[in-house]
């Protein structure tokens, strides 16, 4: 029997047995109302435990609804699931037959084998209008992984559990934009498929993975599927061919995710282009790259990749790296991002073969910048075909930076600022050409995130230094976005929405 069965009929025998005992209660009456209100519950959510419907979350309420639904294909390692109500023009057969037999196996492949709480050895994926409040040129959620699935269901709970493997599609706004992007559908459910293969072994290892690491993991994983790759992230990344996403990621910060609605879709794009960036060159063939993956998820040797330090001291590593050279990227951690971010920065914006001789980097609070030469990395380290978009066309700024954020660059056309000693930080870098064209960045830290000082303002003379207010939440300034802006890669943790919600789909 089922464990959510197991559970539900003790506590209705319990409520029985409890109205039962209180004939002579003055609060008689009341216990009956409650026995009814529990009893029609039962009775509403009779499809979600007859195996007719399938739990999934209201998110403009945060809680359950039972979705009745109807089993479209049942492959080898899937099960797809429309809701009965919901009519759409899309081959979910065929759909379902391509993950089945070519997305599956090529994620497993390369992040691990699913969990299976259920037993039944398949991922569930239901294709449903998601309950997200869009409306007309609003912004909607284009799928999500919510892991109260992986825990016991709870009747009595407003979030109730199917206890199974479970992803959402959404059927209405997603198949819309099949009509300039014919892959988002499976793009997406890729995109989810990483999260639900990464959830279980953070919970194994009692961990919450940094945000940018597993969307930027998710991101990389549509194109290991065969969906790339993500010419809209790279356009959005340099500021061309997208209008959401002027001035590019100048300014825009990959480790620190709140900030306003532009930066959310540009800093997806930003963990897309980073993480395919040291997924590129992490080893010379697929096999080497896709092994190198794994390990940041799964972690055999001890190490998972759920901090920027814990994430470079694996690529560090050429037991799953050996493309790695420390001849080139350094031996610490913090040298290695440092070295890795300056070589992705300078080709997304100086040319595909930037002058790196002279790269100043400021090694500790308050020093002066000192220099190294980066020009032998950048042969053995340049940017992939995949990405060979962002050579073409490169980070285009609008605005004139006078602050810099914690992981983050900001792009001059000419007069780029330099680096005063008085108030450096570490792993301050700046690249300049004969024009005085350049990049200011900050490439901050892969030993951990200083909770205290993530991002240092300045006045426009740079002489008053302020630590601004935290931003509003993602998820408030996605939906008050006046533009329509797809979102997927929603997460939760255990029973509350996590305000990050993501993924624009061009």
């Amino acid at each position: 029997m089922h464990l959510k069965k197991l559970i539900l009929f003790p506590l209705l025998f319990v409520t029985s047995f409890i109205t039962d005992c209180n004939l002579l209660n003055l609060e008689k009456e009341k216990n009956n109302d409650l026995v009814m209100l529990l009893g029609a519950y039962a009775l509403l959510a009779n499809n979600c435990t007859n195996g007719s419907g399938i739990w999934a979350r209201d998110l403009t309420t945060n809680s359950s609804v039972c979705v009745t639904v109807d089993l479209v294909i049942s492959g080898t390692n899937v099960e797809v699931y429309k809701e009965r109500s919901l009519s759409l023009s899309y081959d979910l057969i065929k759909f379902g037959r391509d993950f089945d037999s070519i997305t599956f196996p090529k994620l497993i492949s390369t992040f691990g084998a699913p969990s299976d709480i259920d037993g039944n050895g398949k991922v569930k994926i239901l294709v449903m209008d998601i309950r997200d409040g869009a409306t007309a040129n609003s912004a909607y959620v284009a799928g999500y992984f919510d892991p109260v699935n992986y825990f016991p269901d709870i009747i009595i709970s407003r979030l109730r559990s199917n206890y199974a493997e479970v992803l959402y599609l959404d059927g209405k706004e997603l198949i819309a934009a099949l009509t300039y992007d014919p892959n988002a559908f499976a793009s997406t459910a890729a995109h989810e498929f990483q999260h639900l293969l990464r959830y279980p072994r953070m919970r194994a290892a009692n961990q919450t993975d940094e945000l940018w690491i597993n969307e930027g993991t998710s991101e990389v994983a549509s194109d290991i599927a065969g969906y790339g790759p993500q010419n809209s992230r790279m356009d959005c990344y340099s500021g061309v061919n997208d209008s959401r996403c002027p001035d590019g990621i100048n300014g825009v910060s990959l480790l620190d995710w709140d900030s306003t609605s532009n930066d959310v879709l540009k800093q997806y794009s930003f963990a897309y282009v980073f993480m395919r960036y040291l997924y590129d060159i992490s080893g010379t063939n697929d096999t080497q790259r896709q092994n190198f993956f794994k390990e940041t998820v799964i972690g055999e040797s001890g190490t998972r990749a759920n901090s920027t330090g814990n994430l470079i001291s694996l690529f560090r590593n050429t037991t799953y790296a050996p493309n790695f050279d420390a001849s080139l990227l350094g031996n610490g951690n913090s040298d290695v991002f440092f070295r890795t971010y300056a070589l992705l920065s300078a080709q997304s914006f100086l040319g595909s073969n930037p002058n790196l001789t002279a790269v100043e980097q400021v090694t500790s609070d308050g020093a002066s910048a000192s220099t190294i030469n980066l020009a032998g990395a950048l042969t053995r380290y340049p940017l992939s075909t995949t990405l060979s978009r962002i050579a073409t066309n490169q980070v285009t700024p609008t605005t004139t930076k006078f602050t810099i954020k914690q992981g983050s660059t900001n792009f001059y056309n000419s007069s780029t600022p330099s680096i005063p000693a008085s108030s450096s930080r570490k792993n301050y870098g700046r690249v300049t050409t004969a024009t005085t064209k350049g990049i200011f960045f900050w490439a901050d830290a892969p030993s951990g995130l200083n909770a205290n000082i993530k991002y240092v303002q300045t006045n426009e003379e740079g002489n008053t230094m302020t630590i601004p207010k935290k931003p509003r939440s993602l998820k408030s300034v996605i939906e008050s976005s006046t533009e329509p802006i797809p979102i997927c890669g929603i997460e939760f943790t255990d029973d509350g929405v996590r305000t990050f919600e993501s993924i624009p789909i061009e």
